[in-house]
């Protein structure tokens, strides 16, 4: 009821009244009780009572998390107090954004420095005594009538966005706990935990800290990324890039993540960094398998459509990569070198001349397999493709 009221209050087009949305609720219209219907409606017009005497920007606050009321309430409280904190942190270390307010920046932390001053502050803790956490976080040393094991969660988390794979945590975190039941028990809280209640939580609270009233324009907030870093168990925003952009492997993304953030390479320009390296590179700098290899060239991909072309009697061009030196224009076959090398050579004579980009390579491979009668030319150190009438 509260965020039906919230959005009356914030939204000009809505009118009416918002307790009618209680009353449309299928519900109340099929219940014979009257009684019954009449004291949800009581309640709702309490919970109306109690929005209209909240100060708006409160209001506002409590409903931007998601949570139950008495949830958001203590988020907001635990985050006027890290807000008071971070405040107190920059003006003591110099940190905040220089320059006059209304043109300067604030400085986002990064990850490390976001998980340090929460666990100095014990924010984890803290937020495992919400409803909505409670429970997603437990582990015992045996299955039945075990006792409680307890296992820190900051520390947890750190270890959980480094990379480690799902098994090694379970040594680490239960070493005297026999293996299958150590195992089944981290898939459950990291599920339970990392992937839903406490990320969704720990987002709510920053942006309740980044929002807060008691910062200034200039100074500095927490990492607005870190709750998606604790969903999806990584550490670099290049990992988060390739995670919600259809790469299912976490730990693909984590090794891909890693190189590119030390070579330099923007997460902007993630997608055209590999794609360069091209597949070969994969296999050798990521250890790509063979379904990882089909969910980066699905993402590296420069979308057309080759057989479309062909079909309308238009040339189709390729630019090739890795082109020999004075490679000679005219006839030239396309394949793979072998069943272990997925790439897509252009050759003549059995000699190879040049390969087909990796984003082009599903393209190129949806035309050879068309059924298409083709011809290949190199041509300027591009690949000439036509359709053959018979």
């Amino acid at each position: 009821m509260w965020f039906v009221l919230q959005a009356h209050a914030t939204t000009p087009v809505l009118d009416g009244d918002p307790l009618d949305a209680v009353r449309s609720l299928f519900a109340m219209n099929q219940t014979h009780d009257g009684r019954a219907a009449g004291r949800w409606l009581s309640l709702a017009e309490r919970v109306a009572q109690d929005h209209r005497a909240t100060d708006p920007d409160l209001a506002g606050r409590w409903s931007s998390t998601g949570t139950s009321l008495g949830s958001a309430r203590h988020l907001d409280q635990l985050a006027q107090d890290l807000a008071r904190r971070l405040a107190e942190q920059s003006a003591d270390d110099g940190t905040s954004a220089s320059g006059p307010a209304w043109f300067a920046f604030p400085e986002e932390w990064p990850l490390q420095r976001t998980l340090s001053f929460l666990t100095e502050h014990q924010v984890f803790e803290r937020l495992l005594a919400l409803p909505e956490v409670a429970g997603t976080w437990r582990f015992t040393d045996k299955e039945s009538r075990g006792t409680q094991v307890d296992v820190p969660l900051a520390t947890a988390i750190q270890s959980w966005i480094s990379g480690e794979t799902i098994p090694a945590l379970a040594r680490a975190w239960l070493p005297s706990v026999p293996a299958e039941w150590a195992l089944e028990q981290t898939v459950r809280n990291i599920s339970s935990g990392f992937e839903h209640a406490l990320s969704w939580v720990t987002g709510a609270l920053i942006n309740l800290v980044n929002t807060s009233p008691l910062l200034t324009p200039t100074a500095p907030r927490l990492n607005t990324h870190t709750a998606w870093y604790i969903r999806h168990g990584v550490d670099t925003e290049h990992a988060l890039t390739l995670l919600t952009s259809g790469i299912t492997s976490r730990r693909l993304a984590h090794t891909i993540g890693r190189r590119a953030a030390a070579q330099g390479c923007p997460p902007s320009r993630l997608r055209q960094w590999l794609a360069l390296l091209h597949i070969d590179s994969w296999v050798t700098l990521f250890q790509a398998n063979e379904y990882e290899i089909e969910d980066l060239l699905d993402y590296v991909r420069s979308p057309s459509n080759l057989v479309s072309e062909l079909l309308d009697d238009r040339k189709v061009t390729i630019p090739l990569v890795r082109l020999m030196p004075r490679a000679a224009d005219g006839p030239v076959e396309i394949g793979t070198l072998g069943t272990g090398d997925p790439m897509l050579w252009i050759g003549r004579d059995r000699h190879q001349l040049g390969a087909v980009p990796a984003d082009r390579h599903l393209d190129v491979l949806a035309m050879l397999n068309s059924g298409l009668d083709l011809t290949h030319h190199l041509r300027d150190g591009q690949l000439l493709t036509t359709r053959r009438h018979r």
